[in-house]
């Protein structure tokens, strides 16, 4: 539990608690990084010095922009599996609410991922699953929004089909057929049409770990000198999945389809911050040169050789990050008759957990599957 990296503690400690269902004690681990983020989130002027003579890794983890906004949307799971929805709904609300302050920080260079469109899903089925309709139409409207744009063209995560039939259901119980029917129409699909007495089961799957941060190198002739640069940088291709999803009672197996991959948004992360890395980076190498010179035309070929290897190998990508974090969400939701049921959940191709379950009309019971 190093201060430097006391942030990464307490996000990997709680991921720990949480798979052995100490939920409460690894909600207070992930509120305690969330503090430890913000508290760094503007450094001291002498902890960023250090970074300058010698490279990220020289101060206190302050945690991925990305991983600052997971740490709600792992808060509302854990509380989703306590059958909390009132907490998960405040700690989804909160997602937007670090993305916007997070953002509000840049004056240039903005970060892509400025809206999450998983946190606005994750919102409307809680208000669905409480009976607040009219709150869960305006979430799922805007969770629809984000997804068509800046989801499925930076992040490669189209809008679920189960949300946009959500949507349908719940504007025919509102009676607003026509916003139904436009609906229907503008994603062809006839067939959303809905039993006028059902319930719902949904499962919110935690799929695998997020890809690993890795340096990524180039050098840059400057002044006769050769000046290397290095990144971090996660791959953003998608891992492969298994089938994951839900059968009940025995029947067909209903897949689940992809509402948040965390792989490319930290690759769209880390691409935001380059180009302030670069800067950075830039005024760190120059300095770290000025000083090979002077070492070197004080000390001769020794204070060079030395300076140089230094100068070398303290240029190193600072790859520190949250290991155990998914790498994507998926949600899997059937539309079912009243009345009891056995849930088998599959995750990546294994079966976890077989829940039982007993729905009444108009039930919304969300699981989550961690």
């Amino acid at each position: 539990e190093e201060s430097r990296n006391r942030m990464l503690y307490y996000l990997e400690k709680g991921m720990i608690q949480d798979r052995l269902d100490k939920r409460e004690s690894s909600r207070n681990l992930w509120m305690k990084a969330d503090k430890v983020g913000d508290e760094l989130f503007t450094t001291s002027l002498s902890k960023e010095a250090a970074t300058y003579l010698y490279n990220e890794g020289a101060q206190a983890y302050p945690g991925e922009d990305y991983e600052k906004v997971a740490i709600h949307t792992m808060l509302a799971h854990s509380f989703l599996g306590e059958g909390d929805l009132d907490s998960a709904r405040v700690e989804a609300a909160r997602i937007n609410t670090k993305l916007n302050e997070i953002n509000g920080f840049y004056k240039d260079n903005k970060n892509k991922y400025r809206d999450d469109a998983y946190a606005r899903y994750l919102s409307a089925m809680i208000y669905e699953a409480n009976g607040e309709l009219d709150s869960a139409i305006i979430d799922y409207r805007n969770a629809l929004q984000i997804y068509e744009g800046d989801y499925q063209e930076t992040f490669g995560v189209k809008a679920p089909d189960e949300l946009v039939a959500a949507l349908y259901r719940l504007f025919i119980q509102r009676d607003r057929k026509d916003e139904a029917k436009a609906l229907a129409k503008k994603y062809n699909k006839p067939e959303l049409a809905s039993p006028s007495e059902y319930a719902s089961i949904v499962v919110v799957h935690e799929v695998g770990v997020i890809n690993e941060k890795r340096a990524e190198d180039f050098v840059v002739p400057w002044g006769g000198s050769v000046l290397r640069f290095s990144f971090p940088v996660i791959p953003k291709k998608s891992p492969s999945r298994e089938p994951t999803g839900f059968r009940v009672n025995e029947g067909s197996f209903e897949s689940g389809e992809l509402a948040q991959n965390f792989n490319t948004i930290a690759y769209a992360n880390l691409e935001d911050r380059r180009v302030r890395m670069i800067v950075k980076s830039a005024a760190r190498i120059i300095l770290k040169n000025q000083l090979t010179q002077k070492a070197e035309k004080e000390l001769g070929a020794a204070g060079l050789i030395a300076a140089t290897v230094y100068g070398a190998v303290t240029e190193t990508a600072d790859t520190r990050q949250w290991t155990t974090l998914p790498a994507a969400v998926y949600v899997t939701r059937k539309i079912v008759k009243p009345g009891e049921y056995s849930v088998e959940i599959t995750n990546n191709g294994r079966v976890k957990t077989i829940k039982k379950i007993r729905l009444k009309k108009g039930d919304v019971q969300i699981i989550r599957d961690a």
